[in-house]
Order: C-alpha cells, then structure tokens, then sequence
C-alpha cells in the first residue's frame, strides 16, 4: 500500500473514531481505484457501509431511544463480523470509538431526575458505564457501575459489568469474586457479548471451543466450567442467611428440574452450579461429613462428566 493510500485509510478511521462513516467511505473512494483488491479497505468501506443508514435514521428518535439502537446496532455489526474471513482490528476500533462516543452522548443527554424507578436509573448508569469502557475509560466506568450498583443493588448486569472494569483495571482477584457472584445470580442476565477482560473472554470461547453441544445455553455453563478450569478460585464466606437462603433456592430448583414442562438445558448447570457454591461452604466450615457427601452425590447423578472432573 502507498503512503498516500496509507494516508487516505488514517483518515478514514478518523472520520469513524468521529462517528462519520459516511465522510469515511467517501475518502476511501478516492483511493480505492489505486488499490483494487486491497482487503483492508474494501473491509473499512463495508464497515462504513453497515452504519451510514442506520445513522441517518437516528435523529428520528429521542436520545435514550438512540443510545438504545447503537446498542443493538453494535451487536448485529458484531454478529456480522464473526462471518467475516478477515477482520481488521483497527477498522473495528475505530467504528467502536465512534458508535460509543454517539451512544455515550445519547445517555448523557437524558435528563437524569426524569427517571422515578430506581431500576431506570441504574439502567441508564449501566449504560453510560459500559460505553465509557468501550472507550478505554475503565477507572471511570467502574465508578459508574459502583453507583449503579448503589441505586439497584444485586443487579447480575452491573455486578458483571464491576467485574470486567476490575478485570480490565488489574484488579484480577476482585474482578473473579464479582464474576462469580454474578452469574450465581442470575446468568441469564448477563449480556456476555459485552463483555471486554481477557479473563472472561477467554474463559467464554474455552467452553465454546470444547464444548459446542452446549450451544445455546453456553452461558449458563460458563460459570460451571469457570470453577471446573479454576477460574472462580477466589471465594468469599456465605453469610448464614445466604446459606439458607441457597438451600431453600437448592430444593425450589431440584422440584423444577423434574418438572419436563421447564427448559432443563438452563436448570441444570445452574442447579450444578448451586451445588459447588455449597460445597465450598461446607469446605470452607469443615463440615466434610454426609452433608458433603449427600451433595457431591446429587451432583454426581445430575451430570456423570461434571462430577468426575469437579473432584480431580
């Protein structure tokens, strides 16, 4: 590629790190006739092609409403990438800085007071917070799911996202502990795909390189897998309300998961992973004896596999 090709793609990427990809694919044309069959551009002028429409529809809404459908916009963009032969990792930084820095703008814009639920608000912290991430601003964004977390406290979605911040930040141990605690919650809530440490990615395409069955409940999974790997090493003492509370949540989940009429494919890794989380408690209070054994034996029967390698 030229120096002024070179040039001419810098320029480009400036104009989508702007949120301008319209601007962007009209430098491209310019150069594109000097280089045909150049992969790295003709990818940025596809790139720029996904979002000039949808761009120029957004004004069209209000500004929660356009922080919203650059959300979603971004994960079909994703979705599209992973059909891709080739991807080009600064087009796609590019094209991130930009949609966030218009979302991020989005959610600045809604008046705030406006929102009566504390859920609307945390919602709005939620976001505003991740597209801050999605810039690099790690320390501020884990400010602002701190505050989440103060107005909707144990929300799995903003616990998660506390954890990536920490992960992100180095802060590995802390960020294993608020992953765990995350997905105990409630996995189902938990927008995988946003999530950026390498910590959690890595532990997401592990289970979904060596087991593909799981598909597509493969979140569920994550969580069972992550202490099986020993991921989620780092573990806190339960409370004795939360103990309690994990046994009546144990036997609500075991009548459940008898019951054919209900998705067993997500009851069980959650199920399972109720059981490790009550292990660890018996473990971690020495109580080593029948109640120990009683529960390694129902997980035992629940999943064969799992039980075998959770006791290696």
């Amino acid at each position: 590629m030229s120096n002024q090709s070179e040039e001419g793609l810098k320029q480009a990427h400036e104009m989508l790190e702007k949120g301008r990809p319209d601007e962007a694919k009209r430098i491209l044309a310019n150069i594109l006739e000097f280089n045909l069959g150049n992969s790295e551009i003709d990818f940025t002028i596809w790139s720029c092609s996904f979002w000039i429409d949808f761009l120029k529809q957004l004004s069209h809404l209000d500004s929660y409403e356009q922080g919203e459908s650059l959300f979603f916009h971004w994960k079909s963009f994703e979705e599209a990438l992973c059909k891709k032969k080739e991807i080009y990792r600064r087009t796609v930084f590019a094209v991130q800085t930009g949609v966030f820095t218009l979302a991020l703008n989005s959610y600045s814009s809604v008046n705030a007071d406006s929102l009566k639920l504390p859920a609307q608000k945390a919602d709005l912290l939620l976001k505003t917070g991740i597209c801050n991430k999605k810039l690099g601003k790690y320390d501020v964004a884990r400010s602002i799911f701190l505050e989440a977390n103060k107005v909707l406290p144990g929300s799995a979605r903003i616990i998660a996202e506390m954890a990536d911040c920490c992960a992100l930040c180095g802060m590995e141990n802390e960020a294993k502990v608020l992953f765990r605690e995350a997905f105990f919650i409630d996995a189902k809530k938990i927008d995988i795909n946003l999530l950026d440490s390498e910590l959690i990615k890595c532990l997401i395409q592990r289970v979904k390189d060596e087991h593909t069955s799981l598909e597509p409940e493969i979140q569920f999974w994550v969580p069972v897998y992550a202490v099986l790997y020993g991921v989620f090493n780092i573990k806190r003492e339960l409370r004795s309300v939360e103990v309690l509370k994990l046994k009546q949540d144990i036997y609500e989940l075991e009548s459940e998961i008898k019951n054919p009429a209900n998705n067993i494919k997500q009851l069980k890794p959650k199920l399972i992973y109720m059981y490790f989380r009550l292990v660890d408690h018996y473990v971690q209070k020495n109580q080593t004896g029948s109640e120990l054994s009683d529960i390694l034996l129902k997980i035992k029967i629940l999943d064969g596999d799992i039980y075998r390698d959770y006791i290696k």
